[in-house]
């Protein structure tokens, strides 16, 4: 039998047996707070956790708690850092004492309790076989062999947190628990195992999500499931067409359709399930509530996808009448109780798959990743007061910052800086760099050249002459220096700053647009949406152009990063036809992955 023949036959079982690929939409679902009291506070200070690693954990808790939004609202008003821990442990009156001086609500206090990696080695054994019935087909028996001693080692990374949240008018506790989390891994034979401090960097990044799902009200992007349509509906090509909306990230239009038909096709399970979907994700739980129980009522057997969405909307609706009636600020009350319209994100269909083939495997030693010493300043303006909003800047930065969250960075994000706001961005960037590690710089938003000095434009910005840009503005050449003082290893700085800046436009040296060529500093490379004096389009749809085309190549594995900006270069070239070029100066001594194969 032929190949061909074989992949039909696979393919067909695997469409019996529903293993099909689900069609999944991407929806921005409120996320409420588990502790309920936690809800009513509006602004936080986060106290320096103690113990090994917490330092760490702290800023990453507090980063989370910056970007904690909902319905694009800063949940809280001020994030504050404060004195570390043990100065606050089981003492109010400098809980009372910290929080007035700083304004803030409350104070977050923690503790590092433990955090190991552990091994433990073993043997197993592997059969190896030394002849094959028929050995040129593509199924072949084993006829004979032997058993082989294989070495194993079984690596467990787990760390335990001790979090506490004070009430700043009382300084009593109003949260205190263990947060334990663990990972674990396995390499037998050649295989490399995972490094630990990795692995102790990722149970870290799962202690702050439990942190913030335990303590904040926040959006999140959620991957859910949808239902295809029933064999009874009449209306397919409508709900066909309501689908693809909801695959595009159009889940706004999605809702609008599923309603149009409803009135003919109320008998539906799946329009009844993915109607509840729309009302859950724009916060009106008891709606979706509804929603879901008559498509589990009509539904002639038992759904895992529909039990999975009855589960969670309990919990919705147990947690949100706290977070309603707290924060009346955040307009929870009218989003629970009307249901407004969801918004529109970015397209999930499924497996996620590689915008390419990864390269050939590359054998990369854990210990030159870094990965434990990564971190990242993430900043996006859109909102200028002057000369007219961005499109794409804060899409750009919350994208950015989710691909190098997961490729083990930790990011410093701000969006819609004004000056002040990047200056403190700039400054607890500088402090969280390792030596020897990698630090990355990635700006979206207006930038501009003056006298061959490049700067990057904060939101607020007004400038009356050309003389105030150096105390208004941000000197890219300042935050190079920042990489000196820390001594890093790898610096990278990528320039998405070179849109057609209307403040610059009647200045003799800014006339000519874009950004000045800049040499880079030995083991930096600066990277630019375009060539040196060029513009770049701010683009149309949810990225601009040169950012969601970097974004797809940081995600393939085994490609260093001049390769990664060589690809990105050739793929904006070619949708621009030609008129964008993106350009880079590297002065980087070693090679740098952004992810490798494990």
């Amino acid at each position: 039998m032929k190949l061909r023949e074989y992949f039909l036959i696979g393919l067909t079982s695997l469409l019996i047996s529903g293993c099909a690929v689900n069609q999944t939409t991407r929806v921005s679902m409120l996320q409420v707070p588990e502790v309920q009291e936690a809800a009513k506070y509006r602004s936080m200070s986060v106290a320096r956790f103690s113990g090994q690693y917490g330092e760490d954990l702290s800023l990453a808790i507090e980063s989370a708690m910056m970007n904690a939004k909902v319905q694009d609202k800063p949940v809280y008003s001020i994030v504050a850092r404060t004195v570390p821990s043990r100065s606050l442990k089981g003492d109010a009156r400098s809980a009372v004492s910290v929080a007035k001086s700083q304004g803030t609500d409350a104070i977050l206090v923690g503790e590092v309790i433990a955090a190991t990696a552990t091994d433990n080695r073993r043997t197993t054994s592997e059969y190896v076989c030394t002849q094959r019935k028929e050995p040129n087909k593509l199924f072949s028996s084993c006829v004979s062999g032997y058993n082989k001693t294989v070495y194993c080692t079984d690596r467990k990374a787990s760390m335990q947190v001790q979090v506490q949240l004070l009430d700043g008018k009382s300084g009593n506790p109003v949260y205190n628990e263990a947060i334990t989390k663990s990972l674990d891994a396995t390499a037998c034979g050649d295989e490399v195992l995972k490094d630990s401090r990795a692995m102790l960097g990722t149970v870290a990044g799962a202690i702050t999500e439990a942190v913030i799902s335990k303590l904040v009200p926040h959006d999140k992007l959620v991957d859910i499931p949808l239902l295809p349509a029933d064999e009874q509906l009449q209306a397919k090509e409508r709900f066909a067409s309501g689908l693809k909306f909801a695959q595009a990230g159009r889940m706004d239009r999605a809702c609008d359709i599923f309603r149009d038909i409803y009135d003919q096709e109320k008998n539906s399970p799946a329009l009844n399930y993915n109607l509840g979907i729309c009302e859950e994700s724009s916060g009106a739980f008891w709606r979706a509530s509804e929603y879901y129980a008559i498509a589990d009522r009509l539904s002639h057997e038992p759904n895992k996808v529909l039990a999975l969405a009855l589960e969670r909307n309990a919990r919705n609706i147990k947690n949100s009448s706290a977070l309603a009636e707290n924060r009346r600020d955040l307009k929870l009350q009218s989003r629970i109780e009307s249901g407004a319209a969801p918004q529109t994100v970015t397209q999930s269909i499924g497996k996620t798959t590689s915008p390419q083939s990864a390269s050939p495997i590359v054998k990369v030693d854990p210990e030159s990743l870094m990965l434990d010493r990564r971190v990242a300043l993430v900043i996006g303006n859109a909102k200028y007061k002057k000369g007219g909003a961005l499109l794409n800047p804060v899409n750009d930065a919350r994208a950015m910052t989710k691909e190098l969250r997961s490729a083990h960075f930790r990011v410093i994000s701000v969006e819609d800086a004004d000056l002040q706001k990047m200056n403190q961005a700039i400054d607890e960037f500088s402090r969280s760099i390792k030596k020897d590690g990698v630090a990355l710089v990635f700006y979206a938003g207006h930038g501009m050249q003056v006298k061959g000095e490049n700067y990057l434009i904060p939101v607020d910005a007004e400038f009356k002459e050309e003389s105030e840009i150096s105390y208004k503005a941000i000197n890219v050449g300042y935050i190079l220096s920042k990489f000196e003082n820390a001594q890093s290893r790898v610096n990278i700085v990528m320039l998405d700053a070179c849109r057609d800046n209307p403040l610059a436009r009647s200045w003799r040296s800014g006339k000519g647009g874009g950004l000045a060529s800049i040499d880079a500093p030995a083991g930096t490379l600066i990277a630019y949406a375009t060539a040196p004096g060029k513009t770049a389009a701010d683009g149309s749809g949810a990225n601009g152009l040169y950012t969601s085309h970097l974004l797809q190549q940081l995600r393939v594995k085994n490609l260093k990063i001049e390769d990664i900006l060589k690809n990105t270069r050739k793929a904006v070239a070619a949708a621009s036809k030609q008129e964008q070029i993106p350009w880079d100066s590297s002065s980087l001594t070693g090679d740098f992955y952004f992810r490798a194969s494990e």
